[in-house]
């Protein structure tokens, strides 16, 4: 379906994968889902094993990167720097995770340790850096264990509850910076320590599980060489049906990690270097706005199914719209902690969506690498977001403070408005049986492949010659 079609949101058009395993188009009526208790009732020990080891993975991942947002002020007194270049560090970050999600890695563990022992500015940047790397490869497998063993009914709740993972993440991150740091000897560096303890914990759980169902089958009716040889044609055939759809989620993944990261990573220092709150009451901010994200998250998720995914995302980045005035506007603490709160609802609802969307949105047989490569690439873009947020506040003084505030309304505006339009131009594929496609390299696949792209090619075929026939009429 074209873009034109797509728009029409209300007909609830959907590209799916059915049953039996065959690509159909079709106008799904919109059903409620069960109740959510009845959802989670319909997952087995398993279904909650590998659902429960994504979700580690990605708090520990969410509580990593976050660390350093926390405690940007006193890294910078801490190394004598400004806090446009602390912030460097998160742009670096962000960079670097492309590289990771493609090369895969845990070795968080040793580089958050590093991060508290980093002697000066410059071993600073560069763990950091190597830590982006490492920290690449998270996401896009957490999303791929975790729902493709989910029963399909269940998909979008538990798409919001994994995402909420990052906002657990910055949750206990912020507990910890409220709690610990003031009180150890180590200072900030307590919030490396346990860091680094959360993801040794996360690794060694990830030894214990068994492999997901779709790597298990044991049939091996081929050689290594002409499994590999399998693997890559159907690589290849894979890259030509979805090239442009590698592009679409690109964008739209830049988009929302401009959303994400615009939202959060200056807003612990907007409220202690422009709205002159301390550290304690930043941090409660933060955390009640992670729950705001949390809660937002598991609704939007949940009405995924009855919605579709981009009528979700394109009402929560509309009702982010709203909300921005109450985030920006007021100096007191109860007015920004609410605006906080349902901002984040908002930016984290839309996000809630994005696991299985992308999961659908992928070739079924690589959707360990494409969801993860498109949401870093995206991330790559979107990297600048808090070095240009702080430095474009640094240069707009407003009664001799830096305003954050502003810079944030602008760049909000922008990033819901983009992320809303970009979703709807996009697909809908909910209920996608994607988890019968075999894995990649199988026969089955690549014959199913040339069969499409023959169909396709046929079409374009026909299409041409009856643009060439009104033409000549028309003569």
């Amino acid at each position: 379906m074209g873009i034109l079609q797509n728009l029409k949101l209300w007909e609830n058009n959907v590209t799916l994968i059915d049953e039996r395993g065959v690509k159909v188009i079709k106008k799904v009526p919109r059903a409620m889902p069960p109740n959510p208790w009845k959802i989670i009732r319909m997952l087995s020990a398993q279904n909650w094993l590998f659902f429960l080891i994504g979700l580690m993975a990605w708090t520990a991942d969410g509580y990593d990167f976050n660390s350093v947002n926390l405690v940007s002020t006193e890294l910078a007194k801490r190394y004598n720097r400004s806090l446009s270049a602390i912030s460097l560090s998160i742009t670096l970050t962000l960079l670097f995770r492309s590289l990771g999600a493609l090369i895969i890695g845990m070795s968080q563990t040793l580089l958050q340790v590093a991060t508290a022992y980093a002697p000066t500015y410059g071993a600073f940047i560069g763990v950091r850096a190597l830590f982006g790397i490492f920290m690449g490869g998270i996401w896009g497998l957490a999303a791929a264990i975790s729902l493709e063993n989910m029963p399909v009914e269940a998909r979008g709740l538990f798409s919001g509850l994994l995402q909420q993972g990052y906002a657990l993440g910055y949750l206990i991150a912020a507990a910890i910076n409220l709690g610990a740091v003031s009180k150890t000897s180590v200072g900030h560096g307590i919030i490396f320590f346990v860091g680094a303890g959360f993801t040794a914990l996360v690794a060694i759980a990830a030894l214990f599980i068994p492999e997901s169902p779709i790597y298990s089958d044991r049939e091996q009716r081929a050689s290594a060489k002409a499994r590999y040889s399998f693997f890559w044609k159907d690589l290849k055939l894979a890259a030509r049906m979805y090239w442009r759809m590698f592009l679409y989620c690109i964008l739209l993944c830049m988009a929302f990690n401009w959303m994400s990261h615009g939202a959060q990573d200056v807003y612990p220092n907007y409220l202690k270097v422009q709205k002159g709150l301390p550290n304690t009451k930043a941090s409660i901010a933060t955390m009640i706005g992670q729950c705001g994200a949390v809660v937002g998250g598991c609704i939007c998720g949940y009405y995924s199914q009855f919605l579709g995914r981009r009528l979700t995302v394109v009402l929560a980045c509309c009702f982010g719209l709203a909300m921005i005035p109450l985030w920006t506007i007021p100096s007191s603490f109860g007015a920004l902690a609410a605006g906080e709160f349902f901002l984040q609802s908002a930016q984290n609802g839309a996000w809630g969506v994005m696991p299985i969307l992308l999961n659908e949105y992928a070739p079924p047989q690589f959707r360990g690498v494409f969801p993860g490569t498109v949401y870093q690439l995206g991330n790559m873009l979107s990297a600048p977001a808090a070095e240009i947020q702080t430095v474009s506040a640094s240069a707009w003084i407003v009664k001799g403070k830096p305003n954050y505030s502003q810079v944030m309304t602008i760049v909000m505006c922008i990033v819901f408005t983009a992320s809303g339009l970009i979703t709807a131009c996009g697909q809908e594929r909910l209920g996608s049986h994607f988890e019968l496609v075999k894995r990649a390299g199988a026969e089955e696949n690549i014959e199913n492949e040339i069969k499409e792209l023959r169909g396709v090619e046929d079409e374009e075929r026909a299409s041409d010659a009856k643009v060439m026939r009104t033409q000549i009429e028309y003569t």
